[in-house]
């Protein structure tokens, strides 16, 4: 468990990771930054680790150095509870901000994660929403999620190049419709659900 406070954590050479435990990790509050050459947090206990974001502030930037590396990794669960999540995974590898190989929850708080590999969000009190952007997304540009009124529910603002965003908040509802832009160019439609039955440019009723 990490406590209450602030916290920076930079792991900028080869092979390291920022925070990485071998079985549960659980942020219960504060601020807590991290700069990482490799998966910026790491629970590793196959099929058994949790990572839980139950309130607070978390930003996860992976720099690169070792040439991949995925914002928040976990080889078993990663639950979301509350608070805020912004996790940049590596800007070239086919990463993502968020990646876990028994399932991700999101049931409460915010979720910003970005990459170039869709982040398998399986269930949860909230509903994710994916964009996947033909173009690369530049660092630190703004992008906005509009709902399907026109009117801007989540603002964006990465800081590594990617292709792939999602994004959870309690203003994103499932049976609306979302679509990600770039001050008046559209890039994406959102969509939820497994990611691995679309393809590149496919809207959500498999059409292109």
């Amino acid at each position: 468990t990490v406590p209450d406070g602030d916290y920076t954590v930079k792991a900028e050479l080869a092979q390291n990771e920022g925070l990485d435990t071998e079985m549960h990790l659980s942020i219960n509050g504060g601020n807590i930054n991290i700069q990482s050459g490799n998966d910026g947090i790491n629970t590793s206990e196959d099929n058994v680790s949790v990572f839980a974001m139950n309130d607070g502030n978390l930003r996860i930037q992976v720099s690169g150095e070792t040439g991949e590396g995925d914002g928040i990794d976990s080889n078993g669960w990663i639950l979301v509870n509350g608070g805020t999540v912004n996790s940049f995974s590596n800007a070239e590898s086919r990463d993502s901000g968020v990646d876990a190989d028994k399932g991700i929850y999101i049931n409460g708080g915010t979720v910003v994660s970005t990459g170039n590999m869709p982040a398998e969000i399986a269930d949860g009190k909230l509903t994710a929403m994916t964009f996947h952007s033909m173009e690369k997304l530049e660092p630190s540009k703004k992008y906005e999620v509009k709902n399907s009124e026109g009117d801007v529910i989540m603002e964006i603002s990465p800081k590594n190049a990617c292709t792939m965003v999602a994004v959870a908040s309690e203003a994103i509802i499932a049976e609306d419709t979302y679509t990600l832009w770039q001050d008046d160019t559209e890039l994406a439609t959102g969509f939820s659900g497994p990611m691995e039955m679309f393809h590149p440019g496919m809207r959500p009723n498999g059409e292109r």
